[in-house]
């Protein structure tokens, strides 16, 4: 009986033991291995990345500036105000508009002028606009271009693959100093050497303001290469069936790039437009190489993207508390314009298992 009793005393032990102290499975262990692995970019996202997103939204608030002794306050949205406060004014002849105190004409149209507190914002949206509009879709329609030419097959054709991916290994600053030389009214390279021999006079492709956004767009042609590697990439994995069943029906080679080559590969122009919308809203390096020794951005603000703005208002001025203001626009620009093509893609988008 006694005996009894303490082996049933073990057996209660045993399952305290086991309750008390949960051994740990083979899952838990993937798990918390898995957690080991990747706490190196957990705690890199939060020092470097989360924090200072973090930080910088609180400084957006506020009228911090490095290059002062003010006492950093918080200001609330005055900074958000500052943007997007215009004036819009109808102008009689002879009569002088006048806006109210810390506001500046931005623009007119017709009898009507408008202004704002920080016009340059303005200005550097319409110029980020215009950009995106023109240099986007020529950008991708050349890399695709180029794919298409550096997939068939014929001797050599890695030779021209590798040449048009080169520039891209080229860092921006050096390309802005090769196209500076390249583009300069009084001695430049397309000038002189190009335009001069056959009597024409070339435009000042830099400073001249109707030829600022085809001139950033003759150079970001220059920097393609990625982008065609995408596309070439995708063009490979269309199967070569549909090719030669649309064949036997007959249609050409046109017929075979709208209905064949371009949906197989949307969801590659899919990628390169996302990632070509957000470079563009982000563009600085290439105008700002361009712009620097004259005035930054450009004869008339043709060249002022938004980016510029940015570094203008937090490294000219030190007024952190509204560049971060104007980072967290172009944070949310972005992000509307991302979710906007993401949501289109539903209808334009095929991928492989047939869905759109």
């Amino acid at each position: 009986m006694t005996t009894e009793i303490d082996t049933t005393s073990d057996i209660q032990a045993d399952l305290r033991t086991e309750i008390a102290e949960p051994r740990l499975t083979p899952r838990r262990a993937q798990i918390l291995w898995g957690y080991l692995f990747l706490a190196p970019w957990i705690v890199g996202f939060l020092v470097f990345i989360a924090g200072p997103m973090l930080a910088s939204l609180y400084l957006s608030m506020t009228n911090y500036s490095i290059g002062s002794d003010r006492p950093t306050e918080f200001i609330g949205l005055d900074n958000y105000k500052r943007m997007f406060a215009l004036d819009i004014q109808k102008g009689d002849e002879g009569e002088e508009i006048v806006f109210k105190p810390g506001y500046q004409e931005w623009t007119s149209v017709g009898d009507y002028h408008i202004g704002a507190e920080d016009h340059r914002f303005w200005q550097s949206v319409e110029v980020t606009l215009k950009y995106a509009v023109v240099a986007l879709p020529l950008s991708l329609a050349l890399a695709l271009f180029l794919a298409i030419l550096t997939n068939i097959r014929v001797p050599g054709v890695t030779v021209f693959r590798t040449l048009f991916y080169l520039p891209t290994v080229i860092p921006a600053v050096v390309s802005a100093s090769v196209f500076l030389q390249f583009l300069r009214q009084q001695d430049g390279w397309l000038n002189n050497y190009a335009l001069e021999p056959f009597g024409i006079t070339g435009p000042d492709w830099l400073q001249n303001p109707e030829f600022a956004i085809p001139t950033l767009t003759l150079i970001a042609t220059w920097g393609i290469g990625t982008t065609m590697l995408m596309f070439l990439a995708g063009l490979q994995n269309v199967p070569t069936e549909l090719y030669e069943a649309a064949r036997v029906d007959g249609a050409n080679f046109f017929s075979r790039f709208w209905h064949i080559t371009v949906p197989m590969i949307s969801p590659v122009i899919l990628y390169n437009l996302v990632i070509g919308l957000i470079g563009t809203f982000q563009y600085f390096t290439i105008a700002y190489a361009l712009t620097a020794d004259v005035q930054m951005g450009g004869r008339d603000l043709s060249m002022y993207f938004y980016n510029m703005h940015v570094y203008r208002e937090a490294y000219v001025f030190f007024e952190m508390g509204y560049a971060s203001a104007l980072a967290w626009i172009l944070l949310i620009i972005i992000l509307i314009v991302t979710v906007a093509v993401f949501r289109t893609s539903t209808r334009w988008v095929y991928y492989a298992a047939g869905g759109r």
